[in-house]
């Protein structure tokens, strides 16, 4: 199919008519009946108020009057605060024990031996703080005795002398004895402060534009191909022309960023009309590349000089007001 041949389908190729307004439903676009179907409105999502009045200037050339609503949308976007952070391994690369599990301990230790401790329950269930009680309390951990809390030393208590005169300096060669301060001080040095763990709810809000027709009887039938039940669907002789395709850029077509390519935006909710859409574009003389969610779509992706004039050619001219960033030109 040649460029000459193409402009006969260019959307300045003839006069504006209802039947255009697939190019709507190509992309965001609704249909919804009333009076079992004998009657039916088109609405459109649209991302700037300059898309808006576009489409709505656009749909008064075809004698359809449409009104613009502002729909804002509210969403909560949940996340940890940025100072919450697990940071707590020793340096055997093992965690570290929680504080509130040296409390419990301490407090055992002090009325009663740790075999003997009463299974009552806890303010906090020692399940979600700590690991099991065999375990914190291990005979030998790191290669030294038990510290029991409360006394200041390590292994057996020694008996105090009698008298209160000065200890006896200690004969050469062997290690000073440590001092109650220096064991006491250790748990203290070995614990942290715990960590609260805050949950940051920001509301997010997202505007569009939403463009909506009265219901007519004359987008019934436009409604009734479009449209089976709830699901949007393609109809199966549909071939797209300059019109469609004009109103089709209107509400979703932009340029990719690097100014490579040509997008046209497809309806996310609508997934299996996708690859129908690529088809009849292709058929339109415009082959195209269909891009998924993560690649920057749904969308369908024009490339290459030759194409990006067909394209610009049946389109036309971009109305006033709207962007150059998002009107496809050669």
């Amino acid at each position: 199919m040649s460029v000459g041949q193409l402009s006969f389908y260019s959307a300045e190729a003839r006069q504006p008519c209802v039947g255009d307004l697939a190019g709507l439903l190509c992309g965001p676009g609704l249909a919804l009946g009333f009076a079992r179907g004998r009657a039916a409105r088109v609405s459109v999502d649209l991302d700037t108020p300059d898309r808006a009045a576009a489409v709505v200037a656009a749909l008064a050339e075809r004698g359809v009057q449409a009104r613009v609503e502002l729909v804002r949308t509210e969403q909560t976007r949940i996340g940890l605060a940025e100072d919450d952070t697990e940071d707590d391994a020793t340096e055997d690369g093992s965690a570290a024990d929680e504080p509130a599990a040296v409390d419990v301990v301490a407090d055992a230790a002090a009325d009663e031996p740790l075999d003997e401790v009463p299974d009552e329950p806890l303010d906090e269930p020692l399940d979600d703080l700590v690991e099991p009680l065999d375990e914190l309390v291990d005979d030998e951990p790191d290669g030294f005795a038990p510290v029991v809390i409360g006394s200041g030393r390590r292994g057996p208590v020694e008996a105090e002398p009698e008298s209160e005169a000065a200890e006896p300096e200690p004969e050469a060669g062997t290690a000073e004895p440590e001092t109650a301060d220096t064991e006491t001080a250790e748990p203290e040095t070995a614990t942290a402060e715990p960590t609260e763990i805050e949950i940051e709810t920001e509301p997010v809000v997202t505007e569009s534009w939403q463009v909506t027709t009265a219901f007519r009887t004359d987008l019934a039938g436009l409604a009734a191909q479009w449209f089976d039940g709830d699901r949007k669907v393609v109809p199966p002789d549909f071939t797209l022309d300059g019109a469609a395709l004009r109103l089709w850029a209107l509400a979703s077509g932009r340029w990719v960023e690097s100014g490579s390519g040509y997008l046209l935006g497809l309806d996310p909710e609508a997934p299996d009309t996708h690859e129908a859409l690529r088809k009849a574009l292709a058929t339109s003389g415009l082959p195209s590349t269909l891009l998924t969610g993560k690649a920057g779509g749904p969308a369908l992706r024009v490339v290459g000089r030759r194409r990006l004039e067909r394209l610009a050619e049946l389109v036309g001219r971009a109305p006033r007001g709207v962007a150059e960033r998002t009107w496809p030109a050669a």
